[in-house]
């Protein structure tokens, strides 16, 4: 897949992705290597004095090489009285019995996971500046030794 013509003409509608409405209007985001997003609900035109926010989750990554978690909720929902709520959990290494890393099982998140940092706010452009520094945080924070 390259930015040719021809590729662009041979991808067809796809070509155009830059042009959707539903990608013009996400917010820009800076997200390093690492992060899965599981989906992000973040758009420019979406104001919380209008209540636009609901289905409460509307940010949540994963980063499984750190074992970390984000997840953005707005309480309660559709309400222009709502906050964000976002949360960045960790998840500890499973050990065997000598207390080593077990690193042949897969990531999951379970009653185990601890509460890192958890931050409340009204405002979207303070939301996303933190959102934005903890995924930097999480990048390169190691939690546990071996």
């Amino acid at each position: 897949m390259d930015g040719t013509r021809a590729f662009r003409k041979s991808a067809g509608v796809f070509a155009d992705y830059d042009k959707s409405p539903d990608y013009l209007e996400l917010v820009p985001l800076r997200i390093p290597a690492g992060w899965k997003i599981g989906w992000n609900q973040f758009h420019r035109d979406k104001r919380v004095e209008n209540g636009d926010f609901g289905g409460s989750s509307v940010f949540y990554a994963t980063n499984e090489g750190r074992r970390f978690v984000i997840d953005v909720e707005f309480r309660p929902e559709h309400d222009p009285e709502g906050h964000f709520e976002l949360k960045v959990e960790y998840q500890p290494w499973p050990r065997d019995a000598r207390g080593r890393r077990r690193n042949d099982l897969p990531f999951r998140f379970d009653g185990d996971a601890k509460l890192m940092h958890s931050f409340e706010t009204k405002s979207y452009p303070e939301l996303i500046e933190q959102l934005e520094t903890w995924i930097a945080r999480c990048t390169i924070w190691t939690v546990e030794g071996n």
